[in-house]
């Protein structure tokens, strides 16, 4: 009797808290602003999911042994604005095992990559995230490793990919698209009626 009833609360409660969850506004996103971008690979923004584009070698603004390792050690998709975009939601479409590991950054005020999001154990073929506040940047890059251990599919044991030595083919991933978004402001209409 008691457990029927504790049954029947719970459902209630749990009821309840999702009509409560349901009836917060969603976000109306903006159209994808990685049309308007410029880049190395145009295949990137597209828009067209059937061909896909390729990252490529980071291209070194100073000359230091920093920047010379990250050079050998990662590849980099970069889209590009001429005026400054905002950047809340971010998309990222490659098949399955093409960017298991990867860094979602944008360039700073000063000039730097800072980095959002590191993505780790990837295995979808869409990855989406959103920020919980939105930037401003006129750069935004997808920075890949050359080489990492793979998580194999169906348990298999993990196994490296690609080998020391110059870069080879293989370590360009390849990726079918890259989406972002900004939060729209709520319609006037909209917003009165929540009022």
């Amino acid at each position: 009797m008691r457990f029927g009833l504790l049954a029947i609360i719970l459902c209630g409660v749990i009821g309840l808290s999702g009509c409560i969850l349901s009836s917060n506004p969603g976000y109306n996103w903006s159209e994808n602003i990685a049309l308007q971008a410029t880049s190395r690979d145009t295949k990137f923004h597209d828009d067209n999911i059937h061909t896909q584009g390729e990252t490529g070698s980071i291209l070194e603004d100073e000359k230091d042994e920093a920047s010379q390792m990250e050079s050998d050690d990662y590849t980099e998709a970069v889209l590009e604005w001429r005026k400054p975009q905002t950047i809340q939601q971010v998309v990222v479409k490659a098949q399955e095992g093409q960017l298991e590991f990867f860094a979602v950054q944008y360039m700073n005020e000063e000039g730097k990559w800072e980095t959002v999001k590191d993505v780790r154990d990837n295995l979808r073929e869409s990855y989406r995230f959103t920020l919980k506040t939105p930037i401003v940047t006129t750069k935004f890059r997808l920075k890949v490793p050359r080489r990492w251990d793979s998580r194999r599919v169906g348990g298999q044991k993990r196994s490296m990919r690609g080998e020391t030595g110059a870069p080879s083919a293989a370590e360009y991933r390849k990726i079918q698209e890259i989406e972002i978004y900004y939060a729209l402001p709520p319609d006037a209409m909209e917003a009165a009626t929540t009022e």
